[in-house]
């Protein structure tokens, strides 16, 4: 994959084909943060990750209140919203380092609210809400 890549999705059937292509080549374990406002598909692009993993997509729902959840399936998904979170330091909490320590595909919607505490490598996914159906999605590896 490029450096970053840039995409306009025109619908959520879109957003999601995009995540479940990606989601075929996302190494065991892997991070991938998710920013963007809200309504602007981020929970979709989870959905089209876990079809990816072998996983219902029926079954994905954003965790907003609960912060985590977990599907198994051929790779496991771990599922987390900070949407809710009020300051970095309570992630160990929901026990955030276990979580990276896991096999699995580790995705994190609200991500940038984790600062510091997010791995040194990770997949960056940022949405724009461009009109009603169209989203503008680029996808970039953050490393050293």
């Amino acid at each position: 994959m490029p450096r970053e890549l840039n995409i306009i999705s025109h619908s959520e059937s879109e957003t999601q084909a995009l995540a479940k292509k990606l989601g075929q080549h996302f190494q065991n374990p892997q991070v991938v943060v998710l920013t963007g406002s809200l309504g602007c598909g981020k929970t979709v692009f989870v959905r089209g990750l876990a079809t990816a993993l072998g996983i219902d997509e029926k079954l994905v729902n954003s965790p907003s209140f609960t912060m985590v959840n977990e599907y198994p399936g051929e790779k496991h998904l771990f599922h987390l919203d900070l949407f809710r979170l009020d300051d970095p330091s309570q992630l160990h909490e929901i026990g955030w380092n276990e979580y990276l320590l896991r096999e699995g595909l580790f995705v994190v919607e609200w991500g940038e609210k984790a600062g510091e505490y997010l791995p040194i490598r990770y997949y960056l996914v940022q949405f724009k809400i461009l009109d009603e159906q169209q989203r503008e999605i680029t996808i970039s590896l953050v490393q050293p």
